[in-house]
């Protein structure tokens, strides 16, 4: 391994590592043990799809070691003195708390660990009606017992499903984004050097991405953007490298974790076109596989809900998406993004804030002008642009067409590509020379300034020793 390789591997192990543990100790932080922004509806949609699957998952009170269990009533019913039963019952198991919910017909305990299971069957054979469903306290909203965000698609829910299955915490539930985060920095560093074959190059973009701070809020926030990023730089990866077949079933996946994810569709659809490698590859790498990477994601809420109901939801969530809903003082159209207005926040104190980097997104604009030379001199190196702006297309068609609330956390899926750009433009104004030519400049002034020391030094010995 030359020195330059060495380097190179010890700055992306550093950049990666830096951004991980940052996002690892902001989303485990004790002030952040709660829902925080999102985190309110796809957290209880991804706890009330496993209930349906009859899965249970288990948050545990690491003070009182005692359990979460909700008791959910019918809504038909007298809640008043259902609880003052329910509370009886769990008055015997010995409960370290309980939650009564406003907003929907439920109550919430924690009941010692030891205590659960006769608690569950307790209240089950006195309250047949009710319904048991174990882990962490749900956001006090209406129906949100029943609520299974069916507006998006279910990858990005998936994940934090995965985390939920290990334990029902809030850090659980945003680890499966904080580890996205990591792949993603890799993703972008690996596409910029397939790109130019250039180790300076592959570390501005993936400086640009570590410290991104769109992407640090929404990976430390269980919700969905941190996957479509993902899928989105695993598309621009595989897309820059002529794999077809699999960047079409990346822009599926990306689709998959969140309708935008699919925006830069049309990049991979040009390019089978101009290629022109026959009908079947264009059918199998266009339609077939996004179409599959879509689908099988969804194969948890299709068995949730059976196929013709979520089918109803599926197409029904256009009309939501391309809808106004309602004023809300932190919407940011597309176009505030370029210069970081209206940041969407998930949480004050400690403030964790959708922030976009003004400078990152508004180079893109610049970079149109650069665009055709770099895209003769290195082959490909026009798709990562081509992907931003087609997403910031569908961003604007979505707004003409009445999709006007938009927040800044949409432009998560917009960095990884930009930083892939801002590495390969960068280094073809910058260039390594410069950089070589600057060290060994540097170099020499330091070692002239040794020399000059050391003649000093000599001279006063000599003086002294007159």
């Amino acid at each position: 391994m030359n020195w330059k390789k060495v380097i190179y591997i010890v700055l992306v192990i550093l950049m990666v590592g830096g951004s991980f543990y940052y996002s690892y100790k902001t989303a485990s932080s004790s002030k952040l043990h709660d829902y925080i922004g999102d985190e309110v509806w796809y957290v209880p949609a991804s706890r009330n799809i496993l209930h349906r699957l009859g899965i249970s998952v288990h948050y545990v009170n690491r003070t009182s070691n005692a359990e979460g269990v909700n008791i959910i009533f019918p809504n038909d019913g007298d809640k008043n003195e259902n609880q003052l039963g329910v509370l009886e019952v769990a008055n015997r198991y010995n409960y370290t708390l309980f939650i009564n919910y406003e907003n929907f017909p439920a109550v919430y305990f924690e009941i010692p660990r030891k205590n659960l299971e006769p608690f569950i069957k307790a209240v089950s054979s006195k309250y047949s009606e009710v319904e048991v469903v174990t882990g962490f306290r749900y956001p006090d909203k209406d129906n949100i017992q029943n609520y299974l965000n069916t507006e998006h698609p279910f990858l990005g829910k998936d994940f934090i499903m995965l985390g939920m299955m290990v334990h029902d915490d809030p850090f659980w539930w945003r680890l499966p984004g904080v580890v996205a985060l990591a792949i993603i920095n890799i993703l972008v560093a690996l596409t910029a050097y397939k790109l130019t074959k250039s180790y300076l190059a592959s570390l501005i973009a993936l400086l640009f991405s570590a410290v991104d701070p769109t992407l640090m809020a929404t990976s430390v926030a269980a919700m969905l953007d941190i996957y479509v990023a993902l899928f989105v730089a695993l598309f621009v990866y595989l897309l820059v490298s002529d794999r077809d077949y699999s960047s079409g079933l990346a822009v599926g996946l990306a689709g998959a974790a969140k309708l935008n994810g699919g925006f830069g569709y049309p990049v991979l659809f040009i390019k089978l076109l101009k290629e022109r490698r026959g009908f079947k590859r264009f059918f199998i790498s266009g339609l077939i596989l996004p179409g599959l990477g879509f689908l099988v994601p969804e194969l948890p809420a299709i068995k949730a809900l059976g196929f013709d109901l979520w089918l109803t939801y599926f197409l029904g969530s256009f009309r939501w998406h391309l809808s106004y809903k309602g004023p809300n003082p932190n919407t940011s159209p597309f176009w505030e993004w370029f210069v970081d207005l209206h940041p969407f926040p998930f949480h004050f104190n400690p403030n964790v804030f959708a922030e976009t980097d003004p400078f990152l997104l508004s180079a893109m604009i610049v970079f149109i002008f650069a665009i055709p030379y770099i895209a003769l001199k290195r082959r490909n190196a026009w798709m990562p642009l081509a992907v931003f702006w087609s997403t910031i297309g569908m961003f604007a068609l979505q707004y003409a067409l009445g999709g006007t609330t938009q927040f800044s956390f949409y432009a998560t899926a917009l960095v990884p590509e930009a930083a892939v750009v801002m590495g390969v433009v960068l280094y073809d104004i910058i260039k390594w020379d410069y950089f070589r030519e600057s060290l060994r400049i540097y170099w020499n002034l330091i070692r002239r300034s040794f020399s000059w020391m050391k003649r000093k030094i000599q001279r006063l010995t000599f003086s002294g020793n007159r």
